[in-house]
């Protein structure tokens, strides 16, 4: 199935492959503040008969939210792409959307699919930022100024924003997904994309980008290399485990583990290195690398690289040194 996201209730340009006649279905995810519900029904009514008679148009299902799953979802039906597209980018749509702009929207994805064997593998980015209330909607008309300058560039599936969740996630969250990594490393990389990130320099004071590329990398912003970010990020991984794994070792698998109720050494090995994976992946090391994010950017200069190599150094001389000083205190 070939995917095409849309982010904030518009279209978003982008080639899809293919014959133009196999018929396509438009998936609309939306979920919606619950005081907003009621008019949000209403609306999604309305809707469904505003697209009798739109050419190409097949049919329609609405699935209403439930206790497991949240969102309302939209399933449209048309007899081929360009009908699909002529719907979405169309004033028609556009003037049906304007209805409920007064809806609080929580996260909306459109998507497009279609039978296509020859897609490749995706790579997706997420970046985070914290966004003021007030420049809400500001940030909006960036980001689809983005989305809409990604679009023009080779192997792009979608662009998906995701609002605050009060209590849960206190940032905005951009899903960027191209078809390839070379494919988004030309996007992360271009000029159009520095242009645009000068644009919008007063939403980037916290802005964080992970990818899921390979090793602990989905944590960290992308590097100058990939080798030079795989290095730093392997470096920063060893000053957070080896202090986790002696602490382990000798808080807790040595006095429990070790004494008249002793585990197979084993188990006790899988146990202390599943401890220490969850609370690498889950706790420490999202804190180190937002820690480092000024050593982890692309050309930080050669103090802040002196710097950085420098308090790792520290870090390892001084883990070393305290545990040497515990277990002679156990001898």
């Amino acid at each position: 199935m070939e995917r095409l996201a849309v982010t904030d209730g518009r279209p978003v340009a982008g080639e899809v492959s293919g014959a133009d006649d196999t018929a396509v279905t438009l998936v609309t995810h939306r979920k919606v503040a619950a005081h907003d519900v009621e008019a949000f029904e209403g609306w999604v009514e309305q809707s469904g008969r505003s697209l009798a008679g739109t050419p190409g148009y097949l049919g329609s299902t609405v699935i209403t939210p439930t206790d497991a799953r949240g969102d309302w979802t939209l399933v449209q039906r048309f007899t081929d792409a360009a009908s699909a597209r002529a719907w979405l980018d169309g004033p028609a749509r556009r003037s049906l959307y304007a209805q409920i702009a007064d809806v609080q929207v929580l996260d909306e994805e459109v998507t497009l699919f279609r039978e296509d064997p020859t897609h490749g593998d995706e790579v997706s980015v997420l970046i985070s930022s914290t966004v003021p209330a007030a420049l809400e909607q500001d940030y909006l008309a960036w980001q689809k100024r983005i989305s809409d300058t990604e679009a023009q560039f080779r192997g792009f599936r979608g662009h998906r924003i995701q609002r605050p969740v009060p209590g849960v996630q206190d940032e905005w969250v951009v899903i960027l997904t191209f078809d390839s990594a070379d494919n988004l490393a030309v996007w992360i990389d271009s000029p159009e994309r520095k242009r645009l990130l000068r644009e919008g320099e007063r939403f980037n004071a916290d802005l964080a980008v992970a990818t899921s590329s390979f090793g602990f990398d989905f944590w960290t912003p992308r590097g100058e290399t990939a080798r030079e970010s795989v290095m730093k990020n392997n470096l920063l991984v060893l000053a957070a485990l080896y202090p986790i794994v002696f602490g382990w070792g000798y808080f807790v698998s040595t006095p429990l583990f070790d004494g008249p109720h002793a585990i197979p050494f084993w188990l006790s090995l899988f146990v202390g290195n599943f401890v220490s994976t969850q609370l690498l992946g889950w706790f420490v090391m999202p804190r180190v690398f937002k820690m480092f994010a000024w050593w982890l950017k692309p050309k930080p200069g050669w103090r802040a690289q002196l710097l950085g190599f420098g308090i790792l150094i520290v870090v390892y001389g001084a883990s070393m040194a305290l545990y040497a000083w515990l277990l002679s205190l156990a001898a």
